[in-house]
């Protein structure tokens, strides 16, 4: 795939001097800007952030994230980030995965420029820009996501573990299109040795063992699809989703209780059809999230299972 390469002249008439921010993280900062007649997200390091952090997302759908401190360690571990993005988007080219459009090799860490994507997950779901999502529209948005996720696991010698799979890293198109995106903790899956994940979502088996793999990424997902059925958070506090919805798993009343509401009336399905399909989707959250490695789906596998309820609730129409 081929990447531009810009000079910081260039992306300061493509930011009109930074003009618009859009986001700010333990990165650095995120600038919409326009190349070629198209909207891009332009990505800078930042030399030092103040101290706290925080976790939410900029207005138009870029991650908030400050760090405690910067220091000369920082800048090489942003380095580091930066080499995964660019090497991860040399390898892959998919519809639902955010596109890397340039870069600037002027800066002491490189510079990046995205597509840009005006919304994510996270936010739609949980955000004050939270929308009114269909069940049919939740689960086209997690099929697609499994689709690059998958896409990325079946190339072989090639493969790539994203490694940070979660909610805010599913940006979402106007046409509510998702794409994945923050490679910045993506290796290929034969060189794999750390990773700067979430850990509200992160596998406990690296967590115990250090070692990720492409059923960590499944593990990950699994939280996506419960924030997508119950529309709560995957947090390890007393409101967390994870512990009650695994807990009650097997209980009918208390897991159907524990689904969004709003798709029952949002949906094109009648409730107890909808109730169904929604039970088929906690299925394989559940399946996701087993404990134990060779238990759990490859992506491919539960992205077949997505699939097929979706052929099966159309035919239904």
């Amino acid at each position: 795939m081929d990447i531009a390469v810009f000079t910081v002249k260039e992306l300061d008439i493509i930011t009109n001097k930074k003009c618009n921010k859009i986001g700010e993280g333990a990165f650095g900062e995120v600038y919409k800007g326009t190349h070629n007649n198209q909207d891009v997200a332009v990505k800078y390091c930042k030399s030092s952030v103040a101290k706290g952090v925080a976790r939410s997302r900029g207005k138009d759908g870029f991650i908030n994230r400050i760090a405690t401190k910067s220091s000369a360690s920082q800048i090489d571990g942003h380095k580091a980030l930066v080499a995964n993005e660019i090497m991860v988007q040399l390898h892959i080219r998919h519809a639902n995965v955010v596109r890397l459009i340039g870069c600037c090799m002027e800066t002491k860490v490189p510079i990046l420029v995205f597509e840009f994507i005006p919304n994510c997950l996270e936010s739609m779901l949980h955000g004050a820009e939270r929308q009114d999502l269909s069940l049919q529209k939740r689960l086209d948005i997690a099929i697609g996501s499994m689709e690059a996720i998958a896409y990325m696991h079946s190339r072989g010698p090639q493969s790539i573990v994203h490694g940070d799979v979660k909610p805010a890293n599913i940006l979402i198109s106007d046409d509510l299109t998702p794409k994945v995106s923050d490679f910045g903790s993506s290796k290929l899956a034969l060189k794999i040795k750390h990773v700067y994940a979430d850990m509200n979502y992160i596998d406990p088996v690296y967590v115990k063992t250090g070692n990720i793999t492409e059923k960590s990424d499944a593990y990950s997902f699994g939280f996506v699809l419960m924030e997508l059925i119950t529309r709560k958070k995957a947090q390890y506090n007393g409101t967390s989703v994870q512990p009650d919805f695994v807990k009650y798993y097997t209980d009918d009343d208390a897991r159907r209780n524990m689904y969004d509401q709003d798709m029952l009336y949002t949906s094109d399905l009648e409730t107890a059809r909808c109730m169904e399909c929604l039970d088929t989707m906690a299925a394989i959250a559940i399946w996701c999230l087993k404990d134990d490695v060779d238990e759990r789906p490859t992506m491919a596998e539960a992205l077949e299972k997505l699939k097929q309820l979706r052929a099966t609730m159309q035919s239904s129409f």
